[in-house]
């Protein structure tokens, strides 16, 4: 049985843009994975005491057949792959590939929890969700996450960027 996957993607490293769109061209091109809909892409501020540059942003609606785990174990490699280093705590990325909610699923396990711990307190992970679907609610806390838009800071600051297909994205990328 399947479960829906939001994936957080995000980087501030180099061309921030075409290292969200390779992440998300190896996740969409696994067989593992069905592809289900894809945010548009946003400029983000850090949310960090690690001076850094801004990242460019976007979530991903997947079909899993795995374990969240197995899903975390697939990111990873993926980041991994892509040259992230996990040297600094919060610190700049060339790609990170967050699992932000895997159904309605609740997961408290050393390596993972499900939702994302920080989902609801971060503009770059509520507002590209939002857009994929805005009747979404937090398994954890109950409550619509459009709810939890008032209460982020406006030190917060998000821009869109713009759109991209799928079939863009699989054959070469624009925005």
């Amino acid at each position: 049985m399947t479960k829906a996957a939001y994936i957080g993607v995000g980087s501030n490293i180099d061309d921030s843009y075409k290292n969200c769109l390779k992440g998300l061209r190896a996740v969409i091109n696994d067989e593992r994975v069905r592809y289900v809909a894809l945010s548009s892409f946003y400029r983000t501020s850090p949310v960090s005491p690690v001076k850094q540059a801004d990242f460019i942003n976007c979530a991903l609606k997947i079909e899993w057949a795995a374990s969240p785990v197995e899903l975390l174990s697939f990111l990873n490699g993926i980041e991994f792959h892509m040259g992230r280093e996990r040297t600094i705590p919060l610190g700049p990325r060339v790609l990170d590939l967050d699992i932000l909610l895997y159904g309605d699923l609740l997961l408290d396990e050393p390596e993972l929890t499900i939702p994302h711990p920080r989902l609801h307190q971060r503009k770059f992970a509520l507002v590209p969700c939002l857009e994929i679907d805005p009747d979404l609610s937090h398994p954890r806390l109950g409550l619509p996450l459009a709810a939890f838009l008032k209460n982020v800071g406006d030190e917060q600051k998000i821009a869109f960027l713009g759109r991209i297909t799928v079939d863009e994205l699989l054959s070469g990328g624009k925005v």
